[in-house]
């Protein structure tokens, strides 16, 4: 695998918990209710698309599945099947799964996904544009673009920490806190 395909992948299977996440606000026609269990004995029931549904029932198998192969075949301890954990377990093994056997299909497999994904969790027509580095943390700033008619705000948010968010109206502040990094 080339260095390009491996960066595609690695920036792929990153994006993956902020898709699963996002795909959570996605409701429309066919919504689903889904149970969350909160601290202990509250729960709470949140709307959800089939379609957002179907993707982060995906997003995690895939993650699990990848995971699975790497622990079996290096003889590790299998990730918990949290996706943030899952996204750096395989990130850790990125470049051993660059020279598997599989590598074709993972960096397939995991490209299909993002870009279901992204359709799903964006479907409203807004934009996510990679920024640059949070100047608060090591994440990566993403900005979200929205429509004029859209009832979220465009605003800037930190991949790791998304208390660290800026709404457009602090832009310029934001962008003089990362030049003096």
């Amino acid at each position: 695998m080339c260095s390009v395909c491996l960066d595609r992948l690695v920036g792929d299977i990153r994006s993956l918990p902020t898709l699963y996440d996002d795909c959570m606000s996605q409701t429309g026609s066919g919504t689903v209710r889904v149970i969350r269990n909160r601290p202990r004995k509250s729960t709470t029931a949140d709307p959800m698309s089939a379609a957002a549904t179907e993707v982060r029932t995906a997003i995690r198998k895939v993650l699990a599945s990848w995971a699975s192969l790497v622990a079996d075949e290096r003889r590790l301890q299998r990730p918990p099947r949290d996706i943030l954990e899952l996204s750096q377990f395989l990130c850790r093994h990125a470049e051993w799964l660059a020279a598997h056997p599989a590598a074709a299909e993972i960096v397939d497999e995991i490209g299909e996904l993002t870009r279901t994904a992204r359709r799903v969790a964006y479907s409203h027509g807004g934009s996510r544009v990679p920024v640059g580095s949070c100047p608060t943390c090591s994440g990566e700033l993403v900005a979200y673009m929205r429509r004029r008619e859209d009832s979220l705000p465009a605003e800037i948010v930190c991949d790791t920490v998304p208390d660290h968010r800026w709404p457009a109206t602090r832009w310029a502040t934001l962008a003089r806190a990362i030049q003096e990094r």
